[in-house]
């Protein structure tokens, strides 16, 4: 791996508050070399998140949930990359963090999103805003929208759900100027990152995204085992 390449791993993790899940996710993580971590649902308050830098990451910015056993999302950074935060905005309902800063002297604007599943069309409109507004320089948004955003490729169920989210979303990606990365490089591939098992349904619903006028930057885009959690993380 170059020194201008960054390796970043988007995974909702289905919960951190057992010790050993945690020491498992992020060991793992640290031997593949990740540099840049989005993590979703961590279930875990603010003392908790706190105690995340202990394992490498000395920046680390996350959203905790009032009730901590539920959502939650953290961006982790290793101390192996030079990072200067310039900026944090943290929702307050631990649904999504974004920070800016330089990373390795690029002018980055880093977004984790959790969109929980009753998530509704304004917290979408919150959330596209809030990009639109503060975005510079290279960006990178990842996480677990909870929504299908090709209903004839990214998933297994005949049924059309959330409609007029999918629409939504598509529409916003399309007016900021992002790109889907997975779809840019896989434009014709089935992938999926989550299996619900009441509804034995496989859906593509965790995502990076990314300003088109760096897609020259991206070397891969993988979707991985489903090892760790109920969900595959994103590479």
């Amino acid at each position: 791996m170059s020194r201008n390449t960054i390796k970043l791993v988007s995974l909702n993790v289905n919960g951190m508050n057992n010790p050993v899940k945690r020491s498992k996710v992020l060991a793992k993580l640290k031997k593949e070399k990740v540099q840049v971590l989005f993590l979703q649902e961590t279930h875990l308050p603010q003392q908790e998140h706190e105690k995340l830098k202990c394992f490498g990451f000395r920046n680390a910015f996350y959203s905790s949930y009032k009730t901590s056993q539920k959502r939650g999302v953290a961006i982790l950074i290793t101390n192996a990359v030079q990072f200067e935060c310039h900026k944090e905005v943290r929702d307050k309902e631990g649904r999504y963090v974004l920070v800016k800063g330089k990373l390795q002297n690029k002018v980055m604007t880093l977004i984790n999103v959790y969109a929980p599943p009753e998530s509704t069309k304004c917290f979408f409109k919150t959330l596209f805003d809030i990009i639109a507004l503060e975005t510079e320089g290279i960006l990178i948004c990842g996480g677990d929208f909870n929504v299908v955003m090709n209903h004839n490729l990214d998933t297994t169920s005949l049924k059309k759900t959330k409609m007029h989210l999918t629409k939504f979303i598509n529409t916003s990606v399309q007016e900021i100027g992002l790109i889907d990365v997975w779809t840019e490089l896989h434009p014709l591939e089935r992938d999926y990152t989550h299996y619900s098992a009441p509804h034995s349904v496989y859906s593509r619903i965790d995502y990076l995204l990314m300003n088109t006028g760096e897609s020259h930057r991206i070397t891969e885009c993988k979707i991985r085992v489903a090892d760790v959690s109920d969900h595959s993380a994103i590479s």
